[in-house]
């Protein structure tokens, strides 16, 4: 009987408890999206994104799909104007367009939670259409097709990706990728060899094209505080966005111009109580409660919403009010 008790005692202890070992997934990281589907936040990045998946089944049921809304600079020309900004969701099935948007949706990201889903949606549209006009206004064509309506042409977010990898390499040039190459060092290469490819069979459009949605890219992330290093990138203040934020990171919204006169502002600060005032210490601060760390932290906060609205927050600037407010709730 003794043994028994113990073998049964050593079975109930390598017995697994219940759920101990049981396998989840990973909640979504949450980034702030324009809605959500599921727990899914659909930002910027995921909705165009979304689209390029979209455009491949569309291209399935109807190929001649990819040609109505493809870049095409004769076209544009010709009064086609739409293709200025529907290129980058033409995304035809196939395996490189899909690494190209797997590419676009993770460099995206790592944009779009610097300076917000708004700035990114500027970004990518300035991206697009920028680039796209200049080449049908100077009606730069490829040597090797003349006078082809394919001549200036090309779609999917093969090109918009590129530009955010410059520009994520630029802001974090040492950031490890295979096998520790630096970032700096991807981007270069992936870089040179795409344009050495454009310059051999003599594709002088998509090369313009191609460079100026670097500059494009760069220019504009410049503007929302990415790339401080770089002194030498002109920065306009008016493109700028919001107030730095005490993270070290640039809010994702303009403060709100006043409206209806100059009166008509935020207001003035309520008056201070005159008197003898008690100060406090660290030995009479609420259990639970901010700390007058926290407390004037929230303040900053607050101050930042008032002048650009809850948008002007940048996804960890939100998560910080949230636990300040809940902290203020519970004390």
């Amino acid at each position: 009987m003794r043994h028994e008790r113990e073998a049964a005692g050593t079975t109930a202890n390598l017995r697994p408890m219940s759920g101990r070992y049981a396998f989840s997934m990973p909640d979504p990281r949450q980034r702030d999206g324009w809605f959500r589907i599921g727990s899914l936040d659909m930002t910027t990045t995921n909705i165009v994104v979304g689209l390029g998946l979209l455009s491949m089944i569309v291209y399935a049921i109807d190929p001649a799909s990819a040609y109505y809304g493809a870049f095409s600079s004769t076209l544009v020309r010709q009064g086609e104007i739409w293709r200025l900004f529907t290129w980058p969701i033409i995304n035809p099935p196939s395996f490189w367009t899909l690494l190209g948007l797997v590419f676009f949706w993770y460099f995206g990201h790592q944009v779009e939670d610097q300076i917000g889903r708004k700035p990114q949606a500027w970004l990518l549209l300035s991206m697009t259409v920028l680039p796209a006009a200049v080449v049908s206004l100077f009606n730069t064509s490829n040597g090797f097709v003349v006078g082809d309506r394919w001549a200036a042409y090309t779609a999917s977010v093969s090109l918009l990706s590129l530009g955010l990898l410059c520009v994520f390499a630029l802001d974090r040039p040492n950031a490890p990728f295979f096998f520790g190459i630096p970032a700096w060092v991807i981007a270069a290469v992936i870089v040179a060899i795409d344009f050495l490819q454009l310059v051999s069979i003599r594709a002088w459009a998509q090369i313009l094209l191609g460079a100026l949605v670097i500059v494009v890219a760069i220019f504009g992330a410049a503007q929302r505080g990415m790339m401080g290093e770089f002194e030498w990138i002109p920065r306009i203040k008016a493109l700028s966005g919001g107030p730095v934020s005490p993270y070290g990171e640039v809010g994702s919204a303009r403060p709100k111009a006043k409206r209806f006169g100059k009166g008509r502002g935020r207001g003035k600060p309520a008056a201070r109580p005159t008197g003898p005032t008690v100060v406090s210490g660290p030995w009479n601060v609420p259990q639970g409660g901010p700390t007058p760390l926290e407390q004037a932290e929230l303040d900053v906060l607050l101050d930042r919403i008032s002048a650009g609205g809850i948008d002007s927050l940048t996804p960890h600037e939100k998560e910080r009010l949230n636990a300040l407010s809940k902290r203020m709730r519970d004390s």
